[in-house]
């Protein structure tokens, strides 16, 4: 397994990517980016927005949107691995535990399969928090040279 550097933006080519090789992320979800967040995603669903309305549903307080949670790896997959040079062609999340404003996350990106003919690369995609795996997914992506 080859951890990455999270200090600079990388680009690799389908023959430089390596199955096992990883980068983690750590990230809290703080009030400024949960307001940023409704307001891109315009989601003002009251399980997101009020926390009356979340411990009525059984929640402690209201929950991050789970497609802010996750477009973390918008930026993890497209600036580091695999880098500038991929594009996103599916993506597939499942969500065990909710995320609460203040926690602290640990994004981790792994690649766990290379198709160098067709240049794709599978990713294995996981959220932890407090050590505890709270989000899992997948993703398919398709490694662009210069000339594509």
């Amino acid at each position: 397994m080859t951890l990455l550097s999270r200090k600079k933006t990388n680009r690799f080519s389908i023959h430089e990517i390596k199955r096992g090789m990883k980068i983690k992320l750590n990230k809290t979800m703080t009030k400024k980016f949960f307001l940023k967040s409704i307001k891109l995603l315009n989601d003002s669903a009251p399980i997101h927005t009020s926390d009356k309305w979340a411990k009525r549903l059984g929640k402690k307080k209201k929950i991050f949107p789970g497609l802010a949670v996750v477009s973390v790896f918008s930026k993890v997959i497209g600036m580091h691995l695999p880098g500038k040079n991929a594009v996103i062609m599916s993506i597939n999340f499942s969500f065990k535990k909710p995320v609460f404003e203040n926690d602290r996350l640990i994004y981790v990106c792994e690649v766990s399969k290379i198709i160098r003919s067709f240049k794709i690369v599978l990713l294995k995609l996981l959220i932890f928090k407090k050590n505890n795996k709270i989000i899992e997914g997948d993703c398919k992506c398709k490694i662009l040279s210069s000339n594509e």
